[in-house]
Order: C-alpha cells, then sequence, then structure tokens
C-alpha cells in the first residue's frame, strides 16, 4: 500500500491563485493525503481553501508575518503532530507538473532502500533555481564548494571565465542526468519520510528568511543522510524568486541592483552567517575568498553606482559573521 504524504507550504499576503494552483495539482495524486497551509498574516481569504478542499486542507494560522523559518517550523511541527507519515514542503507559488509527484516518491523509495528513511531525501526539480544544472554545468562545479564565500570560491574562478567564453559556453544535455546529490537545498520540493524530519529537528527561526532553508537542509547531508535532486520532477515557478540567476548577470548586481533592501539584507547577512559558521572548513581559505568576493562586489558597485545598496551588504554581512541574526528593527517583515 502506498504511504500517504502531508504537504506542507506557507502563504503571505494575497496568493491565494497560486496557493490553488498548487493545491488542485498535488491533490490530483492520490499520493497526497492532505494539506497544510501555514498563513504569515495572509490578507486572502484562506478559509475558501477549507471549503473547496473540505477534510483535505488544514489552516495554521500566524498573527504576525514571522519569515519563513518560523513559518515551516510551524508547518513542520504541524505534520509531524497530526501523525504524517511523510512530509512534502512547497513554497507556496510552486507546483507540480505531471508525474512529477510520482517520480519523487519513487526516487524516494529507491534513496531509503539504500540509506534509511530517516537519512534519504529527494528534492523536485526547478531550472529556475537549478539553474547551472538545467544548462548542463557539471556537478563539480554546479553545487558550492566547502570554504566558499557566497558560492565564490578561487578554485572554480577558471571555470567560471572558461564558461563565459564561447567555446565554453556550457550546451544543455538532451537527456539531463536524471539524479544529482545535493549537499544542501530548498524548502520547495522537499520530500522526506517524517523519521527524516525527526532526526535534522526544525528551522533555526533566527534565521528569519533566506538561507534558513540552507541551514536546515544541510543538516540532512551533515548527519550522515542524502539529498538528491531529481531531475524528471520537474516543478513549476509560477512567481519568478527576485534573487535567479536569470534576472541579472551574476550574484554581484543581484545584490546590488535588486529592488528590496530587506531581501538583500536577510540574504546577505544570513548566507554569510552560514558560510563562516557552517560551511567554512578551512579558515583561511574562507577568508581568501571573502576577500576576493568583497573586491569584485566593490568593483561592480563602483561601476554601477550603487555605492549605498554595497553599505548595506557589507553591513549585513558584518552582522551574520558576528551571529547578529533575529528580526532586524529595520527591516520588519
Amino acid at each position: 500500500m502506498n504511504t500517504t504524504t502531508t504537504l506542507v507550504t506557507l502563504t503571505y499576503g494575497d496568493r491565494i491563485e497560486y496557493l490553488k494552483a498548487l493545491i488542485s495539482r498535488s491533490l490530483g495524486s492520490p499520493r497526497i493525503g492532505r494539506v497544510i497551509v501555514v498563513s504569515n498574516a495572509s490578507r486572502s481569504n484562506l478559509a475558501s481553501l477549507v471549503e473547496q478542499w473540505p477534510g483535505q486542507v488544514e489552516l495554521v494560522h500566524l498573527p504576525s508575518n514571522t519569515g519563513s523559518a518560523y513559518g515551516y517550523r510551524v508547518g513542520i511541527q504541524a505534520a509531524l503532530d497530526s501523525g504524517a507519515e511523510q512530509i512534502w514542503l512547497m513554497d507556496d507559488d510552486n507546483a507540480p507538473t505531471l508525474g512529477a509527484i510520482e517520480a519523487l516518491h519513487r526516487r524516494l523509495a529507491e534513496s531509503q532502500a539504500q540509506v534509511g528513511r530517516e537519512n534519504a531525501a529527494v528534492i523536485g526539480f526547478r531550472p529556475g533555481h537549478q539553474a547551472d544544472i538545467a544548462a548542463g554545468v557539471p556537478r563539480a562545479f554546479a553545487v558550492q564548494w566547502r570554504s566558499s564565500c557566497f558560492g565564490f570560491h578561487i578554485a572554480q574562478l577558471p571555470y567560471k571565465i572558461w564558461r563565459r567564453l564561447p567555446f565554453g559556453r556550457p550546451q544543455p544535455k538532451a537527456r539531463m542526468v536524471p539524479l544529482v546529490k545535493l549537499p544542501f537545498t530548498t524548502y520547495g520540493g522537499l520530500l522526506g519520510h517524517a523519521d527524516m524530519y525527526r532526526k535534522i529537528g526544525l528551522p533555526l527561526s533566527d534565521m528569519v528568511l533566506y538561507a534558513d532553508d540552507t541551514e536546515y537542509t544541510w543538516r540532512i547531508t551533515a548527519q550522515g543522510g542524502r539529498i538528491t535532486l531529481v531531475t524528471e520532477a520537474l516543478l513549476d515557478d509560477l512567481e519568478e524568486s527576485w534573487n535567479t540567476k536569470g534576472r541579472t548577470n551574476n550574484i554581484y548586481e543581484t545584490f546590488l541592483l535588486g529592488n528590496s533592501d530587506m531581501r538583500a539584507y536577510y540574504t546577505a547577512r544570513n548566507q554569510a552567517w552560514f558560510d563562516k559558521h557552517v560551511w567554512a572548513g578551512s579558515g583561511w581559505l574562507y577568508r581568501l575568498n571573502r576577500g576576493l568576493f568583497l573586491f569584485l562586489l566593490r568593483q561592480v558597485a563602483r561601476r554601477k553606482g550603487t555605492g549605498q545598496r554595497l553599505t548595506l551588504i557589507e553591513q549585513a554581512i558584518r552582522d551574520g559573521e558576528a551571529g547578529r541574526l533575529g528580526m532586524h528593527e529595520s527591516f520588519p517583515l
């Protein structure tokens, strides 16, 4: 008999049309038994979802927007408390394509047979977020190396220059590699057994939002587990995220030209905290990569005339490295 899965998602603002697409497509699969929607003070009429799918959709209301870390923390705990066998995390603006849910469950069962259900996790394929893998970049250069800073690692620099040349540009393969092992991933698309979630605990609330999923999912592999990207399990992004690679030419422009100081601050702060306190395997190598990353960031800021945003990013990095997490008074949600 197939194990049923509980979908956990988080919403805010007025995003009910995205939610309807996610829930409709998900409950169209017999693998999804119920849906838990955590409301971060959403303005939408979420009660209409319960009316449309009675007995299958449960709402958890939070009085204010607490960010993704606490919202998913509440949602995962609610799923565990309700006896969920498997838990599938999705952003409210993701939606599975036909066959994606079945592919994820099939690949999860294979991984569980190899490493145990408390150690196995799979993630759906979002080409906008896994842009390098979608573009055909070899895995060795598509994942973040230890002791890198914001993904920058000096040892990867020759390849990054090479891939920007006409003859070095990566070419998408006619058939993608079906499975890719990842060191960490996003909330959106993550499927695992309840025992896996119990093992790694709950997201760190003080990270508020951005990179909190990096820290959370890193616990899977750090504790001997495995995260597998399933490229045949295609997920639609109904709304493009602010920090996807397709929007700008590089990470420096993403931080310096984005239209939200709040997003830039929390992303930079949390990434800096993760890079220094979790991901840095070598202190001297991290400091070298940090220095080169900041040098390049400053050059781009000077060229683009974004000194004010650069000052904000540098303060965010100092806050992250010093462990000053939590909600920032200048950037309420």
